[in-house]
Protein backbone atom coordinates (compact mmCIF):
# COMPACT_ATOMS: atom_id res chain seq x y z
CA UNK A 1 0.00 0.00 0.00
CA UNK A 2 2.78 2.40 0.91
CA UNK A 3 4.63 1.50 -2.30
CA UNK A 4 1.49 2.33 -4.28
CA UNK A 5 1.17 5.80 -2.71
CA UNK A 6 4.87 6.51 -3.27
CA UNK A 7 4.51 5.42 -6.88
CA UNK A 8 1.64 7.84 -7.48
CA UNK A 9 3.51 10.64 -5.72
CA UNK A 10 6.71 10.30 -7.74
CA UNK A 11 4.92 9.66 -11.03
CA UNK A 12 3.03 12.90 -10.58
CA UNK A 13 6.09 14.81 -9.43
CA UNK A 14 8.44 13.74 -12.21
CA UNK A 15 5.79 14.18 -14.89
CA UNK A 16 5.99 17.90 -14.20
CA UNK A 17 9.45 18.21 -15.75
CA UNK A 18 7.68 18.75 -19.07
CA UNK A 19 5.69 21.58 -17.46
CA UNK A 20 2.36 20.29 -18.83
CA UNK A 21 -0.86 19.97 -16.85
CA UNK A 22 -2.11 17.35 -19.32
CA UNK A 23 0.76 14.98 -18.56
CA UNK A 24 0.38 15.46 -14.78
CA UNK A 25 -3.37 14.93 -15.00
CA UNK A 26 -3.17 11.74 -17.06
CA UNK A 27 -0.35 10.38 -14.90
CA UNK A 28 -2.66 10.59 -11.88
CA UNK A 29 -5.77 9.39 -13.71
CA UNK A 30 -3.84 6.38 -15.06
CA UNK A 31 -3.80 4.94 -11.53
CA UNK A 32 -7.60 4.98 -11.08
CA UNK A 33 -8.45 1.79 -13.07
CA UNK A 34 -5.86 -0.23 -11.13
CA UNK A 35 -7.58 0.65 -7.83
CA UNK A 36 -10.66 -1.28 -8.97
CA UNK A 37 -8.70 -4.56 -9.01
CA UNK A 38 -7.77 -4.47 -5.32
CA UNK A 39 -8.90 -7.50 -3.36
CA UNK A 40 -10.44 -6.56 -0.01
CA UNK A 41 -10.06 -10.07 1.37
CA UNK A 42 -6.26 -9.92 1.08
CA UNK A 43 -3.63 -8.56 3.47
CA UNK A 44 -4.81 -5.00 2.84
CA UNK A 45 -7.60 -5.42 5.36
CA UNK A 46 -5.49 -7.07 8.11
CA UNK A 47 -2.17 -5.33 8.48
CA UNK A 48 -0.39 -3.81 11.46
CA UNK A 49 -0.12 -0.42 9.75
CA UNK A 50 -2.59 -0.23 6.85
CA UNK A 51 -5.99 -1.64 6.08
CA UNK A 52 -8.64 -0.97 3.49
CA UNK A 53 -12.37 -1.64 3.39
CA UNK A 54 -14.92 -0.31 0.94
CA UNK A 55 -15.36 2.85 3.02
CA UNK A 56 -11.70 3.86 2.98
CA UNK A 57 -11.21 2.62 -0.59
CA UNK A 58 -13.86 4.97 -2.01
CA UNK A 59 -12.47 7.93 -0.08
CA UNK A 60 -8.97 7.19 -1.40
CA UNK A 61 -10.39 6.98 -4.90
CA UNK A 62 -12.19 10.30 -4.33
CA UNK A 63 -8.92 11.83 -3.06
CA UNK A 64 -7.05 10.81 -6.19
CA UNK A 65 -9.89 12.03 -8.42
CA UNK A 66 -10.35 15.45 -6.77
CA UNK A 67 -6.60 16.12 -6.43
CA UNK A 68 -6.16 15.37 -10.14
CA UNK A 69 -8.97 17.73 -11.12
CA UNK A 70 -7.82 20.45 -8.72
CA UNK A 71 -4.32 20.35 -10.18
CA UNK A 72 -5.84 20.55 -13.64
CA UNK A 73 -7.89 23.58 -12.60
CA UNK A 74 -4.70 25.47 -11.65
CA UNK A 75 -3.04 25.07 -15.04
CA UNK A 76 -1.91 28.71 -14.98
CA UNK A 77 0.37 27.93 -12.03
CA UNK A 78 2.65 25.86 -14.31
CA UNK A 79 4.12 29.04 -15.77
CA UNK A 80 4.83 30.69 -12.41
CA UNK A 81 8.14 30.74 -10.56
CA UNK A 82 6.80 29.03 -7.40
CA UNK A 83 5.28 26.16 -9.36
CA UNK A 84 7.38 23.51 -7.58
CA UNK A 85 6.29 24.60 -4.11
CA UNK A 86 2.64 24.39 -5.13
CA UNK A 87 3.08 20.96 -6.68
CA UNK A 88 4.96 19.70 -3.64
CA UNK A 89 2.22 20.98 -1.30
CA UNK A 90 -0.57 19.37 -3.32
CA UNK A 91 1.27 16.05 -3.61
CA UNK A 92 2.04 16.07 0.12
CA UNK A 93 -1.64 16.72 0.85
CA UNK A 94 -2.66 13.86 -1.45
CA UNK A 95 -0.14 11.50 0.16
CA UNK A 96 -1.21 12.43 3.72
CA UNK A 97 -4.92 12.07 2.96
CA UNK A 98 -4.47 8.63 1.41
CA UNK A 99 -2.48 7.47 4.43
CA UNK A 100 -5.04 8.87 6.88
CA UNK A 101 -7.83 6.98 5.10
CA UNK A 102 -5.91 3.70 5.24
CA UNK A 103 -4.20 3.67 8.67
CA UNK A 104 -5.10 0.82 11.00
CA UNK A 105 -3.29 2.37 13.99
CA UNK A 106 -5.10 5.13 15.89
CA UNK A 107 -1.94 7.09 16.66
CA UNK A 108 -0.88 7.07 13.00
CA UNK A 109 -4.39 8.10 12.02
CA UNK A 110 -4.21 11.04 14.42
CA UNK A 111 -0.81 12.05 13.07
CA UNK A 112 -1.94 12.08 9.43
CA UNK A 113 -5.33 13.58 10.38
CA UNK A 114 -3.55 16.62 11.85
CA UNK A 115 -0.73 16.69 9.27
CA UNK A 116 -3.23 17.43 6.50
CA UNK A 117 -3.51 20.92 8.02
CA UNK A 118 0.04 21.92 7.02
CA UNK A 119 -0.14 21.63 3.18
CA UNK A 120 -3.68 23.02 3.24
CA UNK A 121 -2.46 26.05 5.16
CA UNK A 122 0.44 26.53 2.71
CA UNK A 123 -1.94 26.43 -0.29
CA UNK A 124 -4.41 28.89 1.27
CA UNK A 125 -1.79 31.37 2.54
CA UNK A 126 0.53 31.05 -0.45
CA UNK A 127 -1.98 31.24 -3.32
CA UNK A 128 -5.02 32.81 -1.62
CA UNK A 129 -7.10 35.56 -3.17
CA UNK A 130 -6.84 38.54 -0.81
CA UNK A 131 -4.87 39.92 2.11
CA UNK A 132 -7.31 38.27 4.55
CA UNK A 133 -5.97 34.84 3.61
CA UNK A 134 -3.66 35.09 6.65
CA UNK A 135 -6.66 35.56 8.91
CA UNK A 136 -8.51 32.62 7.35
CA UNK A 137 -5.38 30.51 7.74
CA UNK A 138 -5.21 31.34 11.45
CA UNK A 139 -8.91 30.44 11.83
CA UNK A 140 -8.31 27.08 10.19
CA UNK A 141 -5.19 26.43 12.28
CA UNK A 142 -6.59 27.27 15.71
CA UNK A 143 -10.01 25.68 15.22
CA UNK A 144 -8.31 22.41 14.22
CA UNK A 145 -5.73 22.52 17.02
CA UNK A 146 -8.47 23.26 19.56
CA UNK A 147 -9.95 19.80 19.01
CA UNK A 148 -6.69 17.90 18.44
CA UNK A 149 -5.17 17.80 21.94
CA UNK A 150 -8.31 16.31 23.60
CA UNK A 151 -8.40 13.68 20.85
CA UNK A 152 -4.77 12.76 21.55
CA UNK A 153 -5.64 12.30 25.25
CA UNK A 154 -8.46 9.89 24.33
CA UNK A 155 -6.12 7.91 22.08
CA UNK A 156 -3.69 7.60 25.01
CA UNK A 157 -6.59 6.39 27.16
CA UNK A 158 -7.46 3.76 24.52
CA UNK A 159 -3.86 2.56 24.61
CA UNK A 160 -4.04 2.20 28.39
CA UNK A 161 -7.34 0.28 28.32
CA UNK A 162 -6.58 -2.04 25.38
CA UNK A 163 -2.76 -2.28 25.32
CA UNK A 164 -3.12 -1.78 21.57
CA UNK A 165 -4.09 0.90 19.08
CA UNK A 166 -5.05 -1.43 16.22
CA UNK A 167 -8.59 -0.53 15.11
CA UNK A 168 -9.70 -4.15 14.83
CA UNK A 169 -9.00 -4.94 18.48
CA UNK A 170 -10.24 -1.82 20.26
CA UNK A 171 -13.08 -1.78 22.74
CA UNK A 172 -14.08 0.76 25.32
CA UNK A 173 -15.71 0.49 28.74
CA UNK A 174 -14.84 3.80 30.42
CA UNK A 175 -18.07 5.77 30.76
CA UNK A 176 -17.50 9.48 31.13
CA UNK A 177 -19.09 12.46 29.41
CA UNK A 178 -15.73 14.24 29.06
CA UNK A 179 -14.30 11.21 27.25
CA UNK A 180 -17.19 11.32 24.79
CA UNK A 181 -16.94 15.09 24.33
CA UNK A 182 -13.15 15.11 23.84
CA UNK A 183 -13.21 12.21 21.38
CA UNK A 184 -15.91 13.73 19.17
CA UNK A 185 -14.94 17.41 19.26
CA UNK A 186 -12.07 17.25 16.76
CA UNK A 187 -14.18 15.44 14.16
CA UNK A 188 -17.16 17.76 14.54
CA UNK A 189 -14.88 20.76 13.97
CA UNK A 190 -13.49 19.09 10.86
CA UNK A 191 -16.93 18.29 9.42
CA UNK A 192 -17.81 21.13 10.38
CA UNK A 193 -20.87 21.10 12.60
CA UNK A 194 -22.84 24.31 13.06
CA UNK A 195 -21.44 26.46 15.91
CA UNK A 196 -17.96 25.17 14.98
CA UNK A 197 -18.13 26.17 11.32
CA UNK A 198 -16.71 29.72 11.33
CA UNK A 199 -13.39 28.64 9.82
CA UNK A 200 -14.98 27.07 6.74
CA UNK A 201 -16.48 30.11 4.90
CA UNK A 202 -13.34 32.16 5.61
CA UNK A 203 -11.04 29.41 4.33
CA UNK A 204 -13.15 28.86 1.21
CA UNK A 205 -13.47 32.53 0.30
CA UNK A 206 -9.74 33.19 0.58
CA UNK A 207 -8.47 29.88 -0.86
CA UNK A 208 -7.54 29.44 -4.53
CA UNK A 209 -9.80 27.23 -6.63
CA UNK A 210 -7.54 24.23 -6.01
CA UNK A 211 -7.74 24.73 -2.23
CA UNK A 212 -11.53 25.11 -2.31
CA UNK A 213 -11.97 21.94 -4.38
CA UNK A 214 -9.76 19.84 -2.10
CA UNK A 215 -11.20 21.40 1.07
CA UNK A 216 -14.84 20.76 0.10
CA UNK A 217 -14.22 17.51 -1.76
CA UNK A 218 -11.94 15.64 0.64
CA UNK A 219 -10.91 17.41 3.85
CA UNK A 220 -14.46 17.71 5.20
CA UNK A 221 -14.77 13.93 4.76
CA UNK A 222 -11.97 13.34 7.27
CA UNK A 223 -14.40 14.27 10.05
CA UNK A 224 -17.05 11.79 8.87
CA UNK A 225 -14.42 9.09 8.44
CA UNK A 226 -13.15 9.70 11.99
CA UNK A 227 -16.67 9.54 13.43
CA UNK A 228 -17.19 6.23 11.66
CA UNK A 229 -13.93 4.74 12.95
CA UNK A 230 -14.49 5.92 16.54
CA UNK A 231 -17.91 4.29 16.77
CA UNK A 232 -16.44 1.77 19.23
CA UNK A 233 -16.44 4.64 21.77
CA UNK A 234 -19.68 6.36 20.76
CA UNK A 235 -21.79 3.19 21.08
CA UNK A 236 -21.67 3.59 24.87
CA UNK A 237 -22.92 7.19 24.78
CA UNK A 238 -26.01 7.04 22.57
CA UNK A 239 -28.07 8.79 25.26
CA UNK A 240 -25.72 11.80 24.91
CA UNK A 241 -26.03 11.96 21.12
CA UNK A 242 -29.20 14.03 21.43
CA UNK A 243 -27.08 17.15 21.93
CA UNK A 244 -25.29 16.79 18.59
CA UNK A 245 -28.45 15.63 16.82
CA UNK A 246 -30.51 18.68 17.71
CA UNK A 247 -27.62 21.08 17.10
CA UNK A 248 -27.18 19.52 13.64
CA UNK A 249 -30.89 19.75 12.78
CA UNK A 250 -31.13 23.36 13.87
CA UNK A 251 -27.75 24.21 12.36
CA UNK A 252 -28.70 22.72 8.99
CA UNK A 253 -31.76 24.96 8.82
CA UNK A 254 -29.92 28.08 9.99
CA UNK A 255 -27.02 27.56 7.57
CA UNK A 256 -29.56 27.22 4.74
CA UNK A 257 -31.09 30.56 5.73
CA UNK A 258 -27.59 32.08 5.89
CA UNK A 259 -26.87 30.73 2.39
CA UNK A 260 -29.95 32.48 1.01
CA UNK A 261 -28.70 35.91 2.06
CA UNK A 262 -25.14 35.59 0.74
CA UNK A 263 -24.00 37.87 -2.08
CA UNK A 264 -20.66 36.08 -2.59
CA UNK A 265 -20.96 32.90 -4.69
CA UNK A 266 -18.18 31.14 -2.79
CA UNK A 267 -19.75 31.94 0.59
CA UNK A 268 -23.10 30.56 -0.58
CA UNK A 269 -21.56 27.25 -1.70
CA UNK A 270 -19.50 27.08 1.53
CA UNK A 271 -22.56 27.51 3.77
CA UNK A 272 -24.43 24.94 1.70
CA UNK A 273 -21.65 22.48 2.64
CA UNK A 274 -22.42 23.13 6.33
CA UNK A 275 -26.11 22.29 5.79
CA UNK A 276 -25.27 19.09 3.89
CA UNK A 277 -22.77 17.96 6.52
CA UNK A 278 -25.49 18.43 9.16
CA UNK A 279 -27.42 15.59 7.51
CA UNK A 280 -24.28 13.44 7.45
CA UNK A 281 -23.77 13.99 11.20
CA UNK A 282 -27.41 13.03 11.84
CA UNK A 283 -27.00 9.80 9.89
CA UNK A 284 -23.81 8.81 11.71
CA UNK A 285 -25.10 9.68 15.19
CA UNK A 286 -28.26 7.54 15.03
CA UNK A 287 -25.94 4.62 14.08
CA UNK A 288 -28.29 2.55 11.93
CA UNK A 289 -26.51 0.37 9.41
CA UNK A 290 -28.46 1.96 6.56
CA UNK A 291 -27.92 5.49 7.89
CA UNK A 292 -24.14 4.94 8.04
CA UNK A 293 -24.14 3.76 4.42
CA UNK A 294 -26.28 6.69 3.28
CA UNK A 295 -24.09 9.18 5.17
CA UNK A 296 -21.10 7.70 3.43
CA UNK A 297 -22.89 8.03 0.07
CA UNK A 298 -23.76 11.66 0.80
CA UNK A 299 -20.12 12.43 1.62
CA UNK A 300 -19.02 11.07 -1.76
CA UNK A 301 -21.75 12.86 -3.71
CA UNK A 302 -21.22 16.13 -1.83
CA UNK A 303 -17.47 15.96 -2.46
CA UNK A 304 -17.98 15.76 -6.22
CA UNK A 305 -20.86 18.24 -6.44
CA UNK A 306 -19.41 20.98 -4.22
CA UNK A 307 -16.00 20.68 -5.88
CA UNK A 308 -17.66 21.27 -9.28
CA UNK A 309 -19.60 24.26 -7.92
CA UNK A 310 -16.43 25.88 -6.58
CA UNK A 311 -14.79 25.36 -9.95
CA UNK A 312 -17.77 26.97 -11.71
CA UNK A 313 -17.52 29.94 -9.34
CA UNK A 314 -13.87 30.31 -10.34
CA UNK A 315 -14.75 30.12 -14.06
CA UNK A 316 -17.14 33.06 -13.66
CA UNK A 317 -14.68 34.94 -11.43
CA UNK A 318 -11.88 34.66 -14.01
CA UNK A 319 -14.14 36.28 -16.64
CA UNK A 320 -15.76 39.02 -14.59
CA UNK A 321 -13.23 39.78 -11.84
CA UNK A 322 -15.91 39.55 -9.11
CA UNK A 323 -17.74 36.84 -7.19
CA UNK A 324 -20.75 39.01 -6.40
CA UNK A 325 -24.13 37.50 -7.25
CA UNK A 326 -25.48 41.03 -7.71
CA UNK A 327 -23.03 41.80 -10.53
CA UNK A 328 -22.74 38.46 -12.34
CA UNK A 329 -25.93 38.22 -14.38
CA UNK A 330 -27.18 36.92 -17.69
CA UNK A 331 -24.80 34.02 -18.35
CA UNK A 332 -27.55 32.33 -20.38
CA UNK A 333 -27.52 35.09 -23.00
CA UNK A 334 -23.90 34.69 -24.12
CA UNK A 335 -22.68 31.31 -22.74
CA UNK A 336 -25.41 28.64 -22.87
CA UNK A 337 -22.89 25.84 -22.29
CA UNK A 338 -21.75 27.38 -18.99
CA UNK A 339 -25.37 27.95 -18.03
CA UNK A 340 -26.06 24.26 -18.66
CA UNK A 341 -23.26 23.26 -16.28
CA UNK A 342 -24.66 25.62 -13.62
CA UNK A 343 -28.10 24.08 -14.06
CA UNK A 344 -26.81 20.51 -13.73
CA UNK A 345 -24.74 21.03 -10.59
CA UNK A 346 -27.25 23.34 -8.88
CA UNK A 347 -29.86 20.62 -9.53
CA UNK A 348 -27.59 17.95 -8.08
CA UNK A 349 -26.87 20.18 -5.09
CA UNK A 350 -30.60 20.24 -4.31
CA UNK A 351 -30.78 16.41 -4.72
CA UNK A 352 -32.51 16.18 -8.08
CA UNK A 353 -32.31 13.01 -10.18
CA UNK A 354 -30.27 11.45 -11.69
CA UNK A 355 -27.63 11.99 -8.98
CA UNK A 356 -26.41 10.07 -5.98
CA UNK A 357 -27.38 13.07 -3.82
CA UNK A 358 -31.06 12.16 -4.31
CA UNK A 359 -30.68 8.53 -3.29
CA UNK A 360 -28.50 9.26 -0.26
CA UNK A 361 -30.81 12.03 0.97
CA UNK A 362 -33.91 9.84 0.58
CA UNK A 363 -32.38 7.04 2.68
CA UNK A 364 -31.05 9.49 5.28
CA UNK A 365 -34.42 11.18 5.73
CA UNK A 366 -36.14 7.78 6.10
CA UNK A 367 -33.59 6.60 8.68
CA UNK A 368 -33.80 9.82 10.71
CA UNK A 369 -37.62 9.77 10.67
CA UNK A 370 -37.65 6.15 11.81
CA UNK A 371 -35.46 7.19 14.73
CA UNK A 372 -37.68 10.17 15.61
CA UNK A 373 -40.75 11.04 13.55
CA UNK A 374 -40.82 14.46 15.23
CA UNK A 375 -37.82 15.52 13.12
CA UNK A 376 -39.68 15.10 9.82
CA UNK A 377 -40.92 18.70 9.85
CA UNK A 378 -37.40 20.08 10.33
CA UNK A 379 -36.03 17.79 7.62
CA UNK A 380 -38.76 18.91 5.22
CA UNK A 381 -37.82 22.52 5.88
CA UNK A 382 -34.09 21.79 5.43
CA UNK A 383 -34.68 20.02 2.08
CA UNK A 384 -36.95 22.84 0.90
CA UNK A 385 -34.40 25.52 1.82
CA UNK A 386 -31.69 23.53 0.03
CA UNK A 387 -33.75 23.80 -3.14
CA UNK A 388 -34.39 27.50 -2.50
CA UNK A 389 -30.75 28.61 -2.27
CA UNK A 390 -29.70 26.35 -5.17
CA UNK A 391 -32.39 27.84 -7.41
CA UNK A 392 -31.55 31.33 -6.16
CA UNK A 393 -27.91 30.83 -7.17
CA UNK A 394 -28.82 29.50 -10.62
CA UNK A 395 -31.49 32.10 -11.44
CA UNK A 396 -29.42 35.04 -10.17
CA UNK A 397 -26.41 34.13 -12.31
CA UNK A 398 -28.08 33.00 -15.51
CA UNK A 399 -30.98 35.40 -15.96
CA UNK A 400 -31.20 39.17 -16.17
CA UNK A 401 -29.10 41.71 -18.06
CA UNK A 402 -25.51 40.55 -18.38
CA UNK A 403 -22.64 42.28 -16.62
CA UNK A 404 -20.75 44.70 -18.94
CA UNK A 405 -17.42 43.80 -17.33
CA UNK A 406 -17.40 40.37 -19.00
CA UNK A 407 -14.91 39.81 -21.78
CA UNK A 408 -16.33 40.33 -25.26
CA UNK A 409 -15.28 36.82 -26.29
CA UNK A 410 -16.40 34.35 -23.63
CA UNK A 411 -14.07 31.45 -24.42
CA UNK A 412 -15.01 28.27 -22.58
CA UNK A 413 -11.90 26.11 -22.76
CA UNK A 414 -11.66 22.39 -23.43
CA UNK A 415 -9.88 21.96 -20.08
CA UNK A 416 -12.80 23.48 -18.17
CA UNK A 417 -15.34 21.30 -19.96
CA UNK A 418 -13.23 18.22 -19.23
CA UNK A 419 -13.03 19.02 -15.51
CA UNK A 420 -16.81 19.44 -15.25
CA UNK A 421 -17.49 16.25 -17.24
CA UNK A 422 -15.18 14.31 -14.91
CA UNK A 423 -17.15 15.66 -11.93
CA UNK A 424 -20.46 14.73 -13.53
CA UNK A 425 -19.68 11.19 -14.69
CA UNK A 426 -19.04 9.64 -11.21
CA UNK A 427 -22.21 11.25 -9.81
CA UNK A 428 -24.38 9.68 -12.51
CA UNK A 429 -22.42 6.42 -12.56
CA UNK A 430 -22.84 5.82 -8.82
CA UNK A 431 -26.57 6.55 -9.17
CA UNK A 432 -26.85 3.84 -11.84
CA UNK A 433 -24.64 1.45 -9.85
CA UNK A 434 -26.01 2.14 -6.39
CA UNK A 435 -25.50 -1.47 -5.17
CA UNK A 436 -21.76 -0.69 -5.06
CA UNK A 437 -22.35 0.72 -1.56
CA UNK A 438 -24.34 -2.22 -0.18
Amino acid sequence: MLVFFLYVFFLNFFSCFLNSWMLVFFSMMLICPFLLFLNFSSFLIKNDFFFMDIFSFTLIFLTLWICSLSLMSMSSIFSSSNFWLFLLSLNALFFILCLSFSCSNLLFFFFFFESSLIPTLIIIVGWGMKIERMKSGFFLLFYTLFGSLPLLIIISLCQGLNNSLFLGFLDFSYFNFLVFFFSILGFLIKMPMFLMHSWLPKAHVEAPVCGSMVLAGILLKLGGYGLHRFMFIYKFFFNLNYVWLFISVWGGILSSFISMRQIDMKSLVAFSSVSHMALVILGIMINFELSLISSYMMMISHGLCSSALFFLVNVVYERSGTRSILLNKGLLSFSPSLSLWWFLFCSFNMAAPPSMNLFSEMILVNCICSWSFFLIFFLMLACFLSAVYSLFLYVSLNHGKFFSNFFSLFSFEFRENLILILHLVPLVFFFLKIDFFF
